[in-house]
């Protein structure tokens, strides 16, 4: 049965697993001489059919990947380009010297490709780290970011390798090597003389550090002048100076597992909180905030026991919910959630409108009488503190931020990741 012939058995295949194996192991058989025809046929045929397609191409190997290559490289855009993308990242550890050599390819896309098949190959790639890692500084995002991810599939038996330029060299890949030292494995894999220069600069850096805008998503706020109260509030730990782009790098990757005495898996989690900007400290702890690991009206009646004020903002772009929260002395004065029950609590401040100020508001809408205006995260936290958005140049900025952990005896070594300082 010819090729096309067996194209045609494998669309009508659709269900019977143990056919489409049969047909796929027969489009295979013939071997390099089948690709070319296998890759014409991608995006002529069913989704389903394209699975097997793909499926021959791969137990080809390396002459199918040559194909599959030259046909997304015919030009910028092809029709089958979506099709080609899953042909091209799935080949085995046969195809590892294509991939490296792929990784040379003027096509950005295929240079992608190619770092996302290392990727699928995992442990198996760690022969190709060297020339992965000088996409973790690539000029295009999308590129570093799965560089980054074929790094972290590589792992920890990089390590030694990744040490030994650090070590001896050559000069034009020390900085990428300890990038991907902290990728795969943070702290644990840097060694102890990077990990002393580090310390170094952070503590230089801290001095020259300028105000920046900041994340408006989730954030809590406290009086600069009492802010130590926090640490103790939350249960934080282990905390070491930071910059704030170390800061808010270190909520990219703000969870770690760490295993008990009996190895069972439980996470711990990173928080930032920022030097004084205004008189006011933000807090942030972007994953547990999110996941609401601390129930806020008692985590806000600690922190503002311990520092005699806390707010906290939370607002959810896709959900259009949105949180404030003000507590003081140990109790919570007054908050806003757009869908709680009750909606507002507490009575309203000295800053808020009522609604009966709106020209549209009408008093048969059975509003609560403590509600207003101020339903705006922003705006309140502009009134309350700061807008964390509205931080810049002109923003009064003291002391120095800090990164804490979650837990007691946990450190700063499970969590991996490149912190910008």
């Amino acid at each position: 049965m010819d090729q096309g012939e067996l194209i045609a058995e494998l669309e009508l295949a659709t269900g019977d697993k143990e056919l489409t194996a049969r047909i796929v192991r027969g489009l295979a058989e013939p071997g390099a001489a089948a690709a070319p025809g296998l890759v014409a046929a991608l995006g002529t045929v069913s989704r389903q059919a394209m699975w097997g397609l793909r499926d021959a191409l791969h137990l080809i190997g390396p002459a199918a990947l040559d194909a599959a290559i030259a046909a997304r490289a015919r030009a910028e855009k092809v029709p089958d380009w979506w099709e080609l993308g899953h042909v091209l990242r799935g080949f085995d550890e046969r195809c590892l010297p294509q991939y490296v050599s792929a990784l040379s390819h003027p096509m950005k896309e295929i240079r992608q490709q190619a770092l996302w098949g290392l990727q699928n190959l995992g442990g198996s790639a760690a022969t190709a780290v060297m020339d992965v890692i000088p996409f973790l500084a690539d000029a295009d995002s999308y590129t570093r970011y799965q560089a980054e991810k074929t790094v972290r599939a590589i792992g920890r038996q990089a390590g030694p390798e990744l040490r030994g330029v650090r070590r001896d060299g050559p000069a034009r890949l020390r900085r990428h090597a300890l990038n991907a030292l902290a990728l795969i494995g943070g702290e644990a894999e840097i060694g102890e003389r990077d990990l002393h220069v580090l310390e170094r600069l952070v503590r230089i850096k801290t001095t020259q550090d300028i105000p920046e805008s900041l994340p408006e998503y989730r954030w809590l706020a406290v009086p600069g002048a009492t802010y130590e109260g926090l640490f103790a509030a939350m249960g934080l730990h282990d905390r070491r100076p930071c910059t704030v782009a170390m800061g808010l790098a270190a909520m990219e990757n703000d969870v770690a597992l760490v295993a008990d005495s009996e190895g069972a898996e439980r996470a711990v989690y990173r928080v930032f909180v920022t030097p004084e900007l205004d008189g006011w400290r933000l807090v942030y702890a972007d994953t547990p905030l999110w996941e609401m690991h601390w129930d806020v009206d008692g985590l806000l009646g600690r922190i503002s026991a311990a520092c005699g004020q806390a707010q906290f903002f939370f607002q959810d772009d896709h959900s259009d919910s949105m949180v404030w929260s003000l507590a003081v002395d140990g109790e919570v004065r007054r908050s806003y959630w757009r869908y709680g029950d009750p909606e507002w609590r507490g009575e309203p401040l000295d800053w808020e409108e009522p609604l009966s100020a709106d020209p549209d508001f009408d008093p048969e809408d059975g509003q609560a009488a403590n509600a207003t205006q101020a339903s705006s995260v922003d705006s309140a936290a502009g009134e309350l503190s700061l807008d964390p958005t509205g931080v810049g140049e002109h923003t009064s900025m003291s002391g120095h931020g800090w990164l804490a952990i979650t837990e007691e005896g946990v450190g700063h070594q499970p969590f991996t990741g490149a912190l910008r300082i």
